[in-house]
């Protein structure tokens, strides 16, 4: 045999050997490959039930879902009209809240007002008691004075009484004088002036009282005045106040002295 038919003959057993390791190669690969097609369509099959079943749980829980949805947008739907119902009683309540505080901030100031008040009548009940303690000291100062006053009254009436007893007895007396005035044919006018008669200061107080010599025996009477002079000096006039027979007390009338009066000095009834 040749070199070349060697080579060829070693070529023809290298490709054998190439092909009886492909061919086993081939056969391996494909009893692998049925195997992992008879895996995957077992895992297929598998999983295709998995997924039916899936896919009905899916349904069942949409179904639920939706049902659950629907409950819960009734739920949410009643929870939305009481929290209606609710915000509309709040607002009521917080109406009601300041109505209430307004009520009873009014209250407040009205019972300010009445405690004010309370106190300004307490006060005033306080000012009228003390004032009606006051009048009922006073009515029985009053009373005692009504009853001193009528004991005065009743005093000045037995007075009066006696008084107008006495006026009509002088009354009487007056009458019975003025008729024998009358019989002695003398004038009752004359009787009030003092005689034309002249005398002398005989004494002179410093409590403004002189005495003249003149007396009843020469016709002075109460309330005569005389007019006294010293050597044609004009000193003054005085009033008589006291009368006896031989003298009389006269009083210096301020307002028609002229000068000092003294002892000895002139005195007459009338100037001439």
């Amino acid at each position: 045999m040749t070199l070349l038919g060697k080579v060829f003959t070693g070529l023809i057993f290298l490709l054998s050997v190439i092909f009886f390791s492909l061919a086993v190669a081939v056969n391996a690969s494909h009893i692998n490959q049925k195997t992992l097609a008879v895996k995957y369509q077992t895992e297929a099959k598998a999983a295709k039930d998995k997924n039916t079943e899936l896919t009905s749980l899916l349904e069942s829980t949409k179904d639920e879902l939706a049902i659950e949805q629907l409950a819960r947008r009734s739920a949410l739907g009643a929870l939305q009209t009481q929290l209606g119902d609710m915000k509309n009683d709040l607002q009521q309540k917080e109406k009601q809240l300041q109505d209430a505080q307004a009520a009873l901030t009014q209250f407040t100031s009205t019972e300010k007002q009445t405690q004010a008040e309370l106190k300004a009548r307490t006060d005033d009940n306080e000012l009228l008691r003390k004032q009606m303690v006051d009048a009922r000291e006073d009515r029985n100062q009053l009373f005692q004075r009504l009853v001193g006053a009528k004991d005065q009254l009743n005093r000045l009436q037995g007075i009066y009484q006696s008084e107008r007893e006495r006026e009509r007895a002088l009354a009487s007396q007056m009458t019975a004088a003025m008729e024998k005035l009358e019989v002695l044919d003398i004038r009752p006018e004359t009787l009030l002036k003092a005689p034309a008669v002249n005398g002398k200061v005989t004494a002179v107080s410093t409590s403004g009282l002189v005495e003249v010599s003149l007396g009843r025996d020469d016709g002075m009477r109460e309330g005569f005045t005389l007019e006294a002079h010293r050597d044609g000096q004009y000193l003054g006039r005085l009033k008589v106040k006291t009368v006896a027979d031989n003298k009389s007390v006269a009083e210096i009338m301020t307002g028609y002295q002229k000068g000092y009066i003294r002892a000895g000095d002139r005195v007459d009834s009338k100037l001439f």
